[in-house]
């Protein structure tokens, strides 16, 4: 499953009270971390204060997006391997 760049940006803007991007039945979804109990089998990718904590409050260009999206999705190919940098 790869993340996608509007992943991370339905994750960065969405409503969803404190947002989490799962993998769940092969698909991206975002939930609440509230509800995320309800979400069985679920692969918890990031939550939006994570990716906040390493980029800050900035707006992002679709490389950027694209590249945080990339380095999430070789970290759920290959968890034992160092995530790729994300953008500064």
């Amino acid at each position: 499953m790869a993340i996608t760049g509007r992943d991370i940006e339905r994750l960065l803007y969405t409503d969803t009270p404190d947002p989490i991007l799962v993998v769940h039945n092969g698909n991206t979804e975002i939930v609440a971390a509230a509800e995320l109990g309800g979400h069985t089998g679920a692969v918890v990718v990031c939550s939006r204060t994570e990716v906040l904590r390493k980029v800050g409050e900035r707006d992002l260009s679709d490389q950027d997006l694209t590249a945080i999206a990339g380095s999430l999705s070789a970290a759920i190919r290959d968890p034992g391997q160092p995530p790729p940098p994300w953008p500064a």
